[in-house]
């Protein structure tokens, strides 16, 4: 893979620059141990801009950034490497069947730089280069699985390349289909109709409750009032308390248990009754039949006529 040097014009200025803040770093982080390494790489790189002075440059700049956390150091790292990073992904993406954006790639790559300076290690001058190169490698292969998994055929898109060849696009997974909403607005409609209905069986088993009964419930379960403060209003104990509470709670469930039970079982009985029409008319059904083919002329005499005249042809 060749490395991209930039232009002549880029590079004066950038050589300028980089110098200029390698000797501002240099009096600023005396006691760091690469800020005369940056100094003298940035010399070098001036005077002969080569790929492995550009290799130590960069190793140099992003041990800065590793030290200091200086924007200034990885804007001059982004500048000198992000044509080399883009053409070393499309490189990658040539054996990628699914559509990915390099630029996406790229920005996640420098993100990934810029996050985690503390994982670099520079322990020889292209010590950047191999490091970002592992991963642009992952950063890649990460997006090229993902577009893999979600990829969806574009109705009516056309391939830059091939007029024929439909692109790939990704999917949105939060969109959702006309079925899901559908099936949605089903679901919450049977939700509301099943809790109306457990609400009237509530409200039918609370009548049945005494009026101190009521008035115990509504102060713990509506008012939300302690045991302690309920007692007061009611001018009981509040072991007693409690024990209506119970009392009251069980009551309820007794009744809607025994309701629905009741509901149940005449849910069962339309449907016995349902299988049963359903049998005999069946039954009617063949008997009919039957009857239809005893009249079609297909009698005992009618049978032994035609054994007759068989016998007699022969």
């Amino acid at each position: 893979m060749s490395v991209t040097l930039l232009k002549s014009d880029n590079l004066d200025s950038f050589a300028e620059r980089l110098e200029a803040f390698a000797e501002r770093y240099a009096v600023e982080f005396t006691e760091e141990s690469g800020s005369d390494r940056l100094l003298k790489h940035a010399r070098r790189f001036r005077e002969a801009p080569t790929h492995s002075e550009r290799d130590a440059v960069s190793t140099a700049l992003m041990e800065a950034y590793k030290a200091s956390g200086s924007k200034e150091a990885f804007a001059l790292l982004y500048e000198l490497n992000h044509e080399d990073f883009l053409k070393l992904i499309y490189h990658h993406l040539r054996r990628a069947f699914y559509n990915v954006d390099a630029a996406d790639i790229l920005q996640e790559v420098f993100f990934n730089v810029y996050r985690y300076p503390f994982k670099f290690k520079p322990e020889r001058a292209t010590a950047f280069r191999n490091w970002t190169h592992s991963i642009i490698r992952n950063t890649v292969l990460k997006h090229s699985r993902r577009a893999q998994r979600d990829h969806v055929l574009s109705i009516g898109a056309r391939d830059r390349n091939d007029e024929d060849s439909l692109i790939l696009e990704p999917a949105d997974e939060r969109a959702s289909s006309p079925l899901d909403t559908t099936a949605e607005r089903e679901a919450a409609e049977c939700l509301s109709q099943a809790w109306m209905l457990y609400l009237h069986v509530y409200l039918g088993a609370y009548r049945c409750l005494t009026p101190r009964e009521k008035r115990v419930l509504y102060l713990v379960e509506v008012e939300g009032l302690p045991y302690r403060e309920a007692a007061k209003k009611v001018e009981v104990r509040v072991e007693n308390l409690k024990m209506m509470v119970f009392r009251a709670r069980r009551k309820i469930h007794s009744i809607m248990k025994r309701k629905f039970q009741t509901c149940q079982s005449a849910s069962d009985r339309r449907d016995l009754d349902r299988a049963q029409e359903l049998e005999e008319g069946t039954e009617d059904l063949l008997l009919g039949k039957g009857r239809g083919l005893s009249g079609s002329g297909m009698t005992d005499k009618g049978s032994a006529s035609s054994r007759s005249l068989v016998e007699g042809e022969g």
